[in-house]
């Protein structure tokens, strides 16, 4: 589970520089904040 959980964190990543190199603020914020969700995904435990 832990490989799928790195998977989504370098595609969170990509999306993330997608939406920085567009000059809209709402792509900045919904960014950082789909990163944020994705980073703390990782770090919480799974229930299985």
């Amino acid at each position: 589970m832990k490989g799928i959980k790195i998977e989504l964190l370098g595609i969170a990543t990509i999306l993330l520089g997608i939406a920085v190199t567009t000059n809209n603020f709402f792509g900045y914020v919904l960014g950082f904040l789909g990163f944020g969700v994705a980073v703390a995904g990782c770090f919480l435990k799974d229930k299985h």
